[in-house]
């Protein structure tokens, strides 16, 4: 199942992104670009979704309820998924205590449900890593499942999606780091860390999710895709890509995040 989430919600961590300004950027563009995200790549992506009729996950910072209530209310109301990214996008590995990792759980989640209704599922750490006490603490306050990558995991390991020794039982998306749009595609053209251009960028994403649908499609594909990138510099890529995607496979191959990891790990979960 195909599965494209998003990460990053305007100034949500900052005004200005953690990145210096790349070469061939000019520096008022790189200091607009959460604004840029805003005002122009999420209406371009929302209008896509709708159109061609796909809901999908957004991974959003809690801070983001404040800062943005209109727009993150938008995403709400289209049907897509509000998950967490953090309280003002902290690296995740780098927060020092349980208990300060509580309280910015506690802000994020309960800054969501404040504005939603909704206690969010799903939380996506920045940086991708978790810390030991991560799970139990994410069960706490009602998160389902993680979407993060398992490093040096086995095969065995990716394919279950399921951390045997978690005693809180929080499902894991394995979500691949090179599976994300500003490490595919070069900073001229909307990316972070990349190297290719937005059409190859995206023809590389493509390719790589046709051959996972093709063999093996009971299996989360999980994108990793940022507005200020794929709303902005490479738009034509990723509307094309998805364009592609929705052609082949229909868009009832594309699922939410809290329902991937559902349908195609909970259900291989530990129940004691």
């Amino acid at each position: 199942m195909l599965c494209i989430t998003f990460d990053n919600f305007g100034g949500a961590a900052g005004d200005l992104l953690p990145w210096p300004c790349p070469a061939g950027i000019p520096a008022a563009e790189w200091a607009a670009y959460n604004r840029i995200g805003l005002e122009l790549g999420h209406p371009r992506i929302l209008k896509l979704l709708d159109e061609l009729r796909i809901r999908c996950t957004y991974f959003a910072e809690g801070y983001a309820a404040v800062l943005h209530p209109d727009e993150l209310l938008a995403w709400h109301a289209a049907g897509h998924e509000i998950a967490v990214h953090g309280w003002k996008h902290e690296m995740w590995t780098g927060i020092a205590s349980r208990d300060e990792e509580e309280r910015l759980i506690q802000l994020a989640v309960s800054s969501i449900r404040g504005l939603t209704g909704q206690t969010p599922a799903g939380f996506r750490p920045p940086g991708l890593g978790i810390n030991p006490w991560t799970d139990e603490v994410l069960a706490a306050h009602g998160i389902r499942y993680v979407s993060r990558a398992l490093s040096g995991a086995t095969d065995e390991a990716i394919a279950s999606g399921v951390t045997a020794t978690s005693p809180a039982r929080v499902v894991v998306l394995p979500t691949d780091p090179a599976l994300i749009d500003g490490a595919v595609i070069h900073p001229r053209f909307g990316g972070i860390f990349g190297t290719l251009d937005a059409a190859a960028g995206y023809d590389r994403l493509y390719r790589a999710a046709v051959a996972h649908e093709t063999t093996r499609p009971e299996e989360p594909w999980v994108l990793v895709v940022h507005p200020f990138t794929s709303g902005n510099r490479a738009w034509f890529g990723f509307e094309d890509f998805m364009r592609r995607l929705v052609a082949d496979f229909g868009a009832s191959r594309f699922a939410l995040a809290r329902d991937a990891a559902t349908q195609s790990i909970g259900a291989r979960a530990p129940t004691d």
